[in-house]
C-alpha cells in the first residue's frame, strides 16, 4: 500500500510540473507579446480583443459541465481504460459539446451588433472591425468546446504529458498571433481567423490521443442519453458555475467600457490578466488532484483525501504569495519596463490590489475543486448566485465614484467573500479534521508570508539606493526558499521534488 502511494505522489507531481510548466511557457511568451500586441493593434483595438477573449472563455464554459464530468467519471474508472462505459462518456460528451459550440456561434453571431453599437463605446473607425472579430470568434466555438471535453478525458487518465502537447503552443500562439500585428500589419479579424485555424487542429489532435489512450472508443462510437443524463446531473450545477463564474470574473472590463471608457479597458485587464497568471500554481495542482478527488472520494478513501487537500494548500500558498509580494512592491518598477509611464501612472494601485486578492483567490482554487470533486458542485454554484447581485452593486458604485481603482476594489471584496464560503463549506460538508492542516504547516506558511510583508515593508521604508534594495529582497527570498525547504517540506517531499527536478534537468541537457 506504502509503494502505491509512492508511485502515486510521483505521478501527481510530476504531471503537476508538467502543467505548471505549461502555463509557466505561455506567460513567459506573453509578457513578451503583449507590449507588441498593444503597439500593432493600438490601444483601443487591444481592449476590444481583450474583450473577445473574455467572451470565448465565457461561451467555453457554458458546456453544462460537460467536460468537468468526462474528467469526473472517467477518473472512476480509468484504471481500466477499456471499460466499455469510457467510449459512452467520452463521445456522448464530444457530441453535445460540438452541437453546443454551434449553438453559442449562431448566439455571438446574433448580439455583436447590439454588443458593438450599444453596450461598448468603441470609436466609429473601429466598429465594422470589432463587429467581424466578434462574429469570428464565434465560428471557434464548436472546437473550443469540444477540445475541453476531449482534454477532460485525458485528464481523468493522468495523461497531462499529451494535454499540454496541445495545450502549450495553443495557448502561446494566443500571444504571438496578436503580436504579429506590429510587423506583418495584421488587423485584428486577420488574427481572429489565424486563432480558428490553431484551434481547430488543436482539437484534431485531442481526438487523436484519445483515441490512442482509450482503445475502446476506436471499437465503439455511441450516444449514450443514459449517459447524457449523468453527466449533466453532475454538470447542471457546474453549468450554473460556468455561467456565472466568468461573469463575476469579467464584467468589471464591461462596466469599465460603458462607464468610463474602452479606452481604459487595457490599464485593467493588461495588470489583471498578468497577475491573474499566478494562478498558474493552483490551477496546474488541482489538474492533477482533481481526478484524484473524485476518485478516491468515491472510492471512501477519507484519509487520503484530507491529505491531498492540505497538501494542495501547502504547495499553493508559499510559491504563489512569495511572487504576489514581490510584483506588489516592484508593480511601478515592473509597469514602467513592461509597459510604460502611461501604465505607471493608470495601473500601480490596481496591480497591488490584485497582487493582494490573488493570494486569496488562489488558495481558494484548492477548497472549490474539492467540493466539485466530492460530488459537490452545487455548493460553490450557490456561493456564486449569492454574490453575484451584491458584486454588481458594488462594482457599479465602485467604479463610478474611484474607476478603475473602485472596480479592483469591488473585485478584492467578491474573491474574500467567496474564498470565506468555500472554506467553511468544504470543512463542514466532509468533515476534514483541522489536524490534517496543522500536519501540512500551513500556520507557519502564512506567518512567514506576513513576516516577509513586514520586511519589504521596512526595507521600503528605509532604503533608498536601488542596488541595495532589490539586493535585500533577494536575500528575504533566498533565505525563506531554504527555510521553507527544510520546514514546511517533510523529507519524502524534498525527495521527491529533488528527483523530478533531476529528471527535468536531464531530459533539458540531452
Amino acid at each position: 500500500m506504502e509503494k502505491s502511494n509512492s508511485v502515486t505522489g510521483k505521478l501527481l507531481a510530476k504531471n503537476s510540473f508538467l502543467n505548471l510548466f505549461g502555463m509557466v511557457i505561455p506567460l513567459v511568451v506573453g509578457i513578451f507579446a503583449i507590449p507588441i500586441a498593444i503597439k500593432g493593434l493600438g490601444t483601443e483595438v487591444f481592449g476590444i480583443f481583450s474583450i473577445i477573449w473574455v467572451i470565448l472563455g465565457y461561451f467555453a464554459l457554458l458546456d453544462f459541465g460537460l467536460a468537468r464530468s468526462t474528467t469526473k467519471f472517467v477518473a472512476e474508472i480509468a484504471e481500466n481504460r477499456d471499460h466499455p462505459s469510457i467510449a459512452s462518456i467520452i463521445w456522448t460528451a464530444a457530441i453535445i459539446s460540438f452541437s453546443l459550440g454551434i449553438i453559442g456561434a449562431a448566439v455571438v453571431f446574433f448580439v455583436t451588433p447590439l454588443l458593438v453599437n450599444s453596450v461598448l463605446d468603441i470609436s466609429q473607425e473601429f466598429v465594422s472591425a470589432a463587429i467581424v472579430s466578434f462574429r469570428l470568434a464565434g465560428m471557434a466555438l464548436p472546437v473550443i468546446l469540444i477540445s475541453t471535453s476531449l482534454r477532460g478525458a485525458l485528464a481523468a487518465a493522468q495523461r497531462f504529458d499529451l494535454v499540454n502537447i496541445v495545450f502549450i503552443p495553443n495557448s502561446i500562439l494566443n500571444f504571438v498571433l496578436p503580436a504579429l500585428s506590429l510587423p506583418f500589419g495584421l488587423n485584428l479579424p486577420q488574427v481572429m481567423v489565424a486563432i480558428i485555424i490553431t484551434r481547430t487542429a488543436g482539437a484534431i489532435i485531442y481526438l487523436v490521443f484519445n483515441l490512442k489512450t482509450f482503445p475502446v472508443i476506436r471499437r465503439k462510437f455511441t450516444f449514450d442519453s443514459l449517459v447524457l443524463k449523468k453527466l449533466l446531473s453532475f454538470g447542471g450545477w457546474v453549468t450554473v458555475t460556468g455561467i456565472i463564474s466568468p461573469v463575476l470574473v469579467y464584467i468589471d472590463r464591461f462596466f469599465i467600457g460603458s462607464i468610463l471608457t474602452v479606452s481604459v479597458v487595457a490599464y485593467y485587464t493588461v495588470p489583471y490578466d498578468a497577475i491573474n497568471r499566478l494562478r498558474i500554481f493552483p490551477i496546474g495542482l488541482m489538474k492533477s488532484i482533481f481526478p484524484e478527488f473524485s476518485s478516491r472520494a468515491f472510492k471512501k478513501q477519507n484519509s487520503q483525501v484530507f491529505s491531498l487537500f492540505g497538501r494542495a494548500i501547502k504547495y499553493t500558498l508559499l510559491p504563489t504569495g512569495l511572487i504576489a509580494l514581490v510584483i506588489f512592491y516592484f508593480a511601478p518598477f515592473i509597469l514602467d519596463i513592461w509597459l510604460g509611464e502611461t501604465f505607471v501612472e493608470n495601473a500601480t494601485v490596481i496591480t497591488r490590489i490584485f497582487t493582494i486578492g490573488i493570494i486569496i483567490n488562489s488558495v481558494a482554487y484548492v477548497p472549490f475543486n474539492f467540493l466539485q470533486g466530492i460530488g459537490r458542485p452545487d455548493l460553490p454554484a450557490k456561493f456564486h448566485i449569492i454574490e453575484f447581485p451584491l458584486y454588481l452593486l458594488l462594482l457599479w458604485q465602485g467604479t463610478k465614484l474611484f474607476g478603475l481603482e473602485g472596480a479592483a476594489i469591488a473585485w478584492l471584496v467578491r474573491v474574500i467573500f467567496d474564498a470565506i464560503l468555500l472554506f467553511i463549506y468544504s470543512f463542514k460538508v466532509y468533515s476534514i479534521p483541522i489536524a490534517y492542516i496543522k500536519e501540512q504547516k500551513i500556520y507557519g506558511e502564512l506567518a512567514l508570508l506576513l513576516l516577509i510583508g513586514v520586511l519589504f515593508f521596512t526595507i521600503n521604508m528605509f532604503i533608498t539606493i536601488r542596488i541595495a534594495e532589490v539586493l535585500s529582497i533577494i536575500i528575504i527570498l533566498a533565505a525563506s526558499g531554504v527555510f521553507s525547504w527544510y520546514r514546511f517540506l517533510n523529507e519524502n517531499e524534498r525527495d521527491l521534488f529533488t528527483s523530478l527536478i533531476g529528471q527535468l534537468y536531464n531530459r533539458s541537457t540531452r
